[in-house]
């Protein structure tokens, strides 16, 4: 659908697009808990990775989990602002050599892919009672951290942005934009770069230190634990 002509300040809003790398599951089947506020169709069906893999994926991301020692359930999110139609949503200025670009309304997408990580050794087994219920600690832990990274982009940074230097003077105002901060910002990674490092990384470090306590930490590892030695005494067939 074309756009109309700019004869004001254009009409746009900051909706939230969540992907799940690798699908959805249904929760009930290990007897995954849902947190409150989640949606039973955002439940992700997990990437099963090695150990090796784990701490690969561990590398930029200090103290997560360190308590537990080994890592057994990681969600990583990948943050974007997205224009899903940049020929109708952006119009050229000028036919010279150095045109200026301004905004015309539209979607924009605060693009979140989220994948969750648990390691290879906890895949849950269809008849091992303690297995199931080991992924199902680890997965219900890593559902809280997905609840926190739609909310971010649903509820909590929208209202925030609206209000920024930038997204006032070039989105809501349609203030040009010269082609060389055109190109480096709305075709490139600029404007993903300044909402992000501004606004979405701070938050959701925030919510994550407030998920991983010591104390959290420490009944998850005990219930695991219970659970492994359950698993290590059984009687040998």
């Amino acid at each position: 659908m074309a756009l109309p002509q700019l004869s004001g300040c254009p009409v746009y809003q900051f909706k939230p697009r969540i992907t799940f790398a690798d699908g959805t599951q249904p929760a009930e089947t290990y007897g995954v808990s849902i947190p409150p506020g989640l949606a039973p169709s955002n439940v992700p069906a997990p990437n099963f990775i090695p150990p090796t893999n784990m701490t690969s994926k561990l590398h930029d991301v200090s103290g997560h989990g360190d308590r537990l020692k080994i890592v057994h359930g990681l969600t990583v999110p990948e943050f974007a602002v997205t224009f899903p139609n940049m020929a109708q949503q952006w119009r050229r200025i000028g036919t010279g050599a150095f045109p200026s670009w301004q905004f015309q309304g539209g979607d924009v997408f605060l693009d979140v892919t989220l994948t969750v990580y648990i390691l290879e050794g906890d895949r849950p087994q269809p008849n091992d009672e303690a297995s199931r219920k080991i992924y199902a600690i680890l997965m219900s832990h890593e559902l809280l951290h997905v609840l926190d990274e739609i909310d971010i982009v649903s509820r909590w940074m929208p209202p925030k942005v609206y209000g920024d230097d930038k997204v006032l003077k070039y989105l809501t105002n349609a203030q040009p934009v010269d082609d060389s901060m055109f190109r480096t910002w709305f075709q490139g990674s600029g404007f993903t770069n300044w909402l992000r490092d501004g606004y979405w990384s701070a938050e959701r470090e925030r919510r994550k230190q407030l998920r991983d306590t010591a104390q959290e930490y420490t009944t998850q590892g005990d219930r695991i634990a219970t659970l492994r030695a359950e698993i290590a005494n059984r009687p040998s067939h």
